[in-house]
């Protein structure tokens, strides 16, 4: 047993004033709505992991705190995004969050055990740090600890210096030469990713009251920093607007005959069908986004591709304005906890672009948040698109003449009168604002692996079988 460095009646009087300090926070935090502070916990076992988040349950109100242990990824998880997981079990705002093993745990056990090269742990890093900006963006304050113990316990009473063995959760038993290499792989994580918002920090777990202690006050001074947090910087680079040529250049005389539509429609989703049926897609997923113009006939097309398509692995999901908890939380959120598991389709009727579309044009969000959206999005989908869901985007595009047309007929039929609301008439008075939304959200998140599919409609018999036709050569190429 190691000497104390603080004594018992000092630890007690220090660990009563920082109890206080920390439930004033915690209060504070629940009376803000902000956060939450998530603490992630890496390093020995044996350095007292469990044992710290036992201490913040003993003096903290537990309804506001909570905890995840995260294995080594399995089943389903496997062949999912690597941040997926961790996306869906963000603590709400005013929790105080502990990860037992984060977004860290694997990349480094594969890195250690020669699964893949450091080339390959770069690349995940710099995944990370990008995560980890996003999240502190969105107002969640990390603590990142590492625990430590000078001398790790032998595996068994009278055990050899040159077979001691160190434990860590998940990882097995291994030699201290084999700990060294975890040692210098926290090195090169730390030197990757530590930054002012989310600095790694070391500690000591040779002595738990001093370990204790240390934990709290490094908590508690994070969650204050949280509180006192205004609002970000505006960027400083200069905005560059898109030139106006999406609409221009479309073809809207386009137009299909009734016969003819019929008889593409029923080849079609017969296509579409057959592919989603193949074995390969088992292994795949697909997620469908649809945006456009509004009475551009989303719906329509929505419908003829969804009718085709067993109800069991397809979901459409309408896209609404975010609720009161969503608008505390990060903006991505909503959505990563809808993404198509494998073998799974998923139909976004309106989709996350609605913050560089609605949410800009509208000011629901600040510059500074539609502004560093597109490269968000863009991380989001490339996230995807490497665990094997194939992205498929459309914008459907009418001239305002045709709207003003289809709003009328709305208007006047008790069948679809439902469909035209106050905000129609709103999003049509600014209309400039949205072309130009649009032109901005297609060059600047139109990749070559997802590109945007923007289509004339008006002739809705075109557009219906325009993009049924895309998704099949989109599957088709990607089942291959």
């Amino acid at each position: 047993m190691p000497e104390r460095s603080v004594s018992k009646g000092t630890y007690k009087q220090q660990h009563r004033q920082l109890t206080e300090a920390l439930l004033e926070a915690q209060y504070a935090l629940r009376k803000a709505n902000k956060g939450p502070v998530l603490v992630l916990i890496s390093g020995n076992d044996e350095a007292g992991k469990a044992e710290i988040i036992h201490r913040f349950y003993e003096s903290l109100d537990n309804r506001y705190l909570n905890t995840r242990a995260f294995a080594l990824p399995h089943g389903v998880e496997q062949r999912m995004p690597h941040l997926w997981r961790y996306w869906i079990s963000l603590p709400k705002p005013a929790r105080l969050g502990f990860y037992l093993g984060s977004w860290y745990h694997q990349p480094q056990i594969r890195y250690c055990r020669g699964e893949i090269d450091l080339p390959a742990l770069r690349a995940q890093m710099e995944d990370i740090a990008r995560f980890e900006q996003l999240l502190a963006d969105e107002g969640i304050a990390l603590v990142k600890l590492w625990l430590q113990v000078e001398r790790p316990a032998q595996s068994g009473a009278g055990a050899a210096s040159s077979e001691q063995t160190v434990a860590m959760r998940e990882w097995g038993s291994f030699s201290e030469a084999d700990y060294a290499r975890v040692q210098d792989s926290f090195q090169l994580i730390s030197a990757l990713t530590s930054t002012d918002a989310s600095p790694w920090i070391t500690v000591s777990g040779d002595d738990e009251h001093e370990r204790d202690l240390r934990v709290g006050r490094i908590v508690l001074e994070r969650t204050q920093q949280l509180l006192a947090a205004g609002p970000g910087k505006m960027p400083t680079t200069p905005w560059r607007p898109a030139p106006l040529t999406q609409l221009q250049q479309l073809d809207y005389d386009r137009k299909l005959d009734k016969a003819r539509y019929k008889e593409q429609l029923a080849h079609y989703q017969a296509r579409l069908r057959e592919l989603v049926r193949q074995p390969a897609f088992a292994e795949r997923s697909l997620l469908l986004v649809f945006e456009g113009t509004d009475a551009a006939g989303k719906g329509g097309a929505i419908r003829r591709i969804s009718q085709c398509l067993d109800p069991r692995y397809m979901r459409v999901h309408g896209t609404r304005a975010p609720n009161s908890e969503e608008r505390h939380q990060p903006y991505l959120l909503r959505f990563w906890k809808r993404v198509p598991l494998p073998g799974q389709i998923a139909i976004f009727d309106r989709s996350y672009y609605g913050r560089v579309l609605v949410e800009r044009v509208e000011g629901f969000c600040t510059r500074r948040e539609w502004q560093r959206a597109y490269g968000e999005i863009n991380d989001f989908e490339a996230q995807l698109q490497a665990a094997g869901t194939l992205v498929v985007k459309f914008w459907l595009a009418i001239t305002p003449e045709e709207q003003l047309q289809r709003f009328q007929a709305r208007a006047e039929s008790p069948l679809k009168r439902y469909k035209l609301t106050d905000e129609d008439w709103r999003n049509r008075d600014q209309w400039p604002q949205y072309e130009q939304a649009l032109n901005d959200m297609v060059e600047r998140t139109s990749t070559a692996t997802a590109p945007w599919h923007v289509i004339p409609a008006e002739d809705k018999r075109h557009a219906r079988i325009r993009t049924l036709e895309i998704v099949c050569a989109a599957l088709q190429k990607a089942l291959k």
